[in-house]
């Protein structure tokens, strides 16, 4: 009897913790790297709309090229040397004087630095270029004096002279900065989230004539006029646009134009 007595409450003891015991992961095929999903979360994103990006938009294989020329109908306006006195690096850099680069104007009045860009872009996501724009500081000037980054892409900021620079960058929408940098070699790496069509002023405050402009982009239609005053602007959709011409002393110009597939458009714009 006390045998029989026994078995019977081992046997009690199993059946009582067999009822509170949890199954394991591996009896349930689960995996511990697995990632675990709320059920409640699963059914919520189900009914929300989608937030996926648009589709970048793919180069049309009937895109179009926009050229232009871009005068001044005007005399040009003498540019003052630059006074570099101050840093005899400075001075040293330039074998004739350096001048001011507000109005550069080649022999047939070609107008060079002007920011050209698509002001109504075709419809489409456009991620920016993995490759960084590098803007020098080399002779105690900014090269390029104007130029343009997109959203999101690097700014490469080089300082080429061996003398302290500092970079004060006053955009109006992105957030201001202001560094120096004060070793030869040395490189700040800027990106900006918010788009800026109007270029804005970069500025060194150890030389106060050092001076650049930069727009940034939300897409890659823009351009900036060379010393013969061109400019292009390749892989645009054909369609119907409005082109904006951006100068620092002379302001802004719009003129509408439309493409034809494959077509190579030219403009010209007078200042």
């Amino acid at each position: 009897m006390k045998k029989f007595l026994a078995l019977m409450f081992a046997a009690s003891l199993v059946v009582a913790c067999g009822k509170g015991k949890e199954p394991t992961k591996e009896a349930e095929g689960e995996d511990d790297n697995a990632p675990q999903v709320s059920t409640a979360a699963s059914s919520t994103s189900a009914a929300a709309p989608s937030t996926a990006p648009a589709a970048t938009a793919a180069v049309s294989p009937d895109a179009a090229t926009l050229t232009g020329t871009i005068k001044l109908a005007a005399a040009a306006p003498a540019m003052p040397n630059i006074q570099m006195s101050a840093d005899p690096y400075c001075q040293s850099q330039h074998s004739t004087p350096a001048k001011d680069e507000e109005v550069v104007v080649g022999p047939a009045g070609e107008l060079a630095n002007v920011f050209v860009y698509i002001k109504n872009p075709p419809a489409g996501n456009f991620p920016p270029p993995s490759t960084a724009v590098t803007l020098d500081q080399k002779g105690c000037q900014y090269h390029p004096h104007v130029g343009g980054v997109m959203v999101g892409q690097a700014l490469d900021i080089k300082n080429d002279d061996a003398t302290l620079h500092n970079v004060h960058a006053m955009p109006a929408v992105n957030a201001q900065f202001n560094e120096g940098q004060p070793v030869q070699g040395m490189v700040s790496t800027k990106k900006f989230d918010k788009a800026e069509l109007t270029p804005f002023r970069i500025k060194c405050d150890v030389h106060g004539w050092m001076k650049s402009w930069m727009a940034v982009m939300p897409h890659p239609f823009f351009a900036v006029s060379q010393m013969n005053g061109t400019f292009s602007i390749a892989n645009l959709p054909p369609g119907n646009y409005t082109v904006v011409a951006w100068h620092e002393k002379y302001g802004s110009k719009e003129q509408q134009v439309t493409v034809a597939a494959k077509e190579s458009k030219a403009v010209s714009f007078t200042f």
